[in-house]
């Protein structure tokens, strides 16, 4: 059951080695069955049989051959060991090992790579998403304000028609009472035994109560007609309700007082059996008196209805300039968030903070941590990575990619120090980070290159080099970036045409010089360079793609936008206070409308 393949080949294989003298004759391993019948010429048959069964052919404790023995036996120190490895399979693993390791950092180089390229596309999915879900809670909040204007609308017409219902149903029991009330005026008028003026004086009476009557009729009807009005749209229709409420306690008061009257002279008619003469000085005193109070009342409301008429237009007043306040407050709310966002974008753009210091290496976040945590240990300055120091110039954005491969790749996650302790230091937190040996390279610089920049020659004329293209805020890494990279030797051009156009002397004898002090000329777009070396030109072709991990300098434009903002902020504080204040206003008026 351990065999190989023993449905194929039985329980023996022999392997036949096959070398042929004659030219297109097989020369390779044949596997033959138990019966010696072939069964396989592949090598990876054979291979699969020797790793299935264990057999090492290559190692020579399996297979010791002459020239093997004769190192084991005479050889050095290092032969030995050699055989040791390979008889104990070492080797291999250790080839495995270090092919796997080259693998995994390929790998990681190729995430590092796609993380990069798409990290744009997830944060604009992310905004998008966030302004999906806004723009979501948007709708679902007109439907509920459109939900809640039609449940308003409903419950003032409602309202209003309940109250319709109401005084419909009280004006005719009015009328139907005073009908009532005609009929036995007419009956009683009937049984009296009066002289002509009293029945004149009565029927005056009569036609005074059927006046009011009629006015409270028309009264009445004008209520109609009032809340009829009062269908419009709910703006109109508030304000027509308050004084509608108005209206209709005073026609209350009117038919109050009517019904009182008209109690008063039936009493007065019966009464006037007994004695006319008295009854009709009396009734002449209470009729003056009736009148007297009558247009006191009116006096009254007068006033009083034109100041509620006078509270309600200031109120009115107040809505325009609180709705104005209110939109002016919601527009700079909307300008605020927009200088926001757009901070928020610069300082994107520019890059900075520990979490973009992955681009410049897997292991520049976590040792830049742990410098941090330990710089009382250090005996001198210690600055690092240096491509956290490193900004492309506002508005020469185009040049960022050969600036940076004029710098070089390798030198963006470098760590400056001062002194060798500090360097020692330095190779022990790399350890404890895991850095190898390609990870955060240590430079040490001198102690007098910490003070400030070097004095480097300005370009020539319409020419950049990396130095005008480069912004560095640190002296000890543009110091090192001069000594290292030649940064202040390093031009950078549209093309290479233009480049010698502007650079590139052409002397009699045909050697050629560059003007200044450069020494090599770096071209768009794809990084071709160019030098001069003992009068020849010399140009090198770039076939590696050029890539960008230092930020734009946006300084300038970000503190331009924070003073925006601190502006906007100030105007955005005075909208609330006036709208604060208009709204305080308009509550004080709306309880004093209320009030009267």
């Amino acid at each position: 059951s351990d065999g190989f393949m023993p449905e194929v080949y039985g329980d023996t294989i022999t392997v036949e080695r096959c070398i042929s003298m004659r030219s297109g004759g097989f020369n390779g391993y044949k596997l033959l069955d138990q019966n010696g019948k072939e069964q396989s010429r592949r090598k990876a048959d054979l291979d699969a049989m020797l790793d299935q069964l264990n057999i090492q052919v290559e190692n020579p404790v399996a297979v010791l051959d002459q020239e093997e023995a004769k190192k084991f036996l005479t050889g050095k120190a290092e032969d030995k060991y050699a055989f040791f490895t390979k008889a104990t399979e070492l080797e291999r693993l250790d080839r495995c090992y270090a092919n796997i390791n080259d693998n995994i950092m390929e790998q990681n180089d190729v995430k590092q790579r796609a993380r990069e390229g798409i990290q744009g596309a997830i944060d604009n999915t992310r905004q998008l998403q966030r302004e999906w879900e806004q723009f979501q809670e948007i709708d679902r909040l007109e439907v509920d304000l459109q939900r809640c204007r039609a449940d308003g609308s409903w419950a003032v017409y409602q309202e209003m028609q309940e109250k319709l219902d109401v005084d419909m149903r009280e004006a005719t029991k009015f009328s139907r009472s005073l009908e009532k009330r005609r009929a036995e005026l007419i009956n009683y008028e009937g049984k009296l035994n009066v002289t002509d003026d009293e029945e004149i004086a009565f029927k005056n009476q009569l036609e005074e109560l059927t006046e009011e009557a009629r006015a409270a009729a028309e009264a009445k009807r004008k209520l109609e007609q009032d809340l009829k009005i009062a269908e419009n749209p709910i703006k109109a229709k508030e304000r027509d309700m308050k004084i509608l409420r108005t209206e209709i306690k005073n026609s209350q008061k009117k038919l109050s007082s009517a019904r009182r009257r008209l109690d008063q002279a039936r009493d007065d008619i019966l009464e006037s059996q007994g004695n006319a003469a008295e009854e009709e000085r009396t009734r002449t005193r209470k009729i003056a008196e009736t009148e007297t109070d009558l247009a006191r009342a009116k006096e009254r409301v007068a006033p009083l209805k034109e100041q509620v008429y006078k509270l309600l237009r200031e109120y009115e007043d107040l809505e325009g300039p609180k709705n104005t306040a209110e939109e002016a407050h919601n527009g700079t709310e909307r300008q605020l968030n927009a200088v926001k966002n757009k901070i928020r974008s610069l300082q994107s753009e520019a890059g900075g903070g520990n979490k973009s210091l992955a681009m410049f290496g897997p292991k520049c976040g976590p040792l830049y941590e742990l410098v941090q945590r330990n710089l009382r240990r250090f005996k001198g300055p210690v600055a690092g990575p240096v491509g956290m120091y490193l900004k492309i110039v506002n508005g020469k954005e185009k040049y960022a990619k050969i600036a940076e491969f004029a710098i070089g790749n390798g030198n963006l996650d470098r760590f400056i120090v001062t002194n060798q302790d500090d360097l020692n230091f330095m190779e022990r937190l790399r350890r404890e980070v895991g850095c190898g040996h390609r990870d955060c390279s240590l430079y040490k610089i001198s102690p007098r290159s910490t003070q400030e920049k070097y004095n480097t020659p300005a370009p020539p004329n319409g020419v950049e080099t990396v130095t005008s293209v480069v912004s560095v805020d640190n002296a000890m890494v543009f110091n090192f970036l001069v000594d290292s990279c030649k940064i202040d030797e390093s031009a950078l051009a549209d093309s290479k045409e233009d480049s010698e156009d502007k650079l590139l002397n052409k002397e009699g004898n045909g050697k050629r010089s560059i003007r200044g002090k450069v020494k090599k000329v770096f071209c768009l777009p794809s990084g071709d360079f160019w030098q001069v070396n003992k009068g020849l030109l010399n140009i090198t072709s770039n076939d590696r793609p050029l890539k960008q991990t230092i930020g734009v300098d946006r300084s300038a434009a970000i503190d331009s936008a924070k003073h925006e903002l601190k502006a906007i902020q100030k105007e955005l504080d005075r909208n609330e206070r006036e709208v604060k204040a208009i709204k305080d206003q308009s509550k004080r008026a709306k309880v004093e409308w209320n009030q009267r």
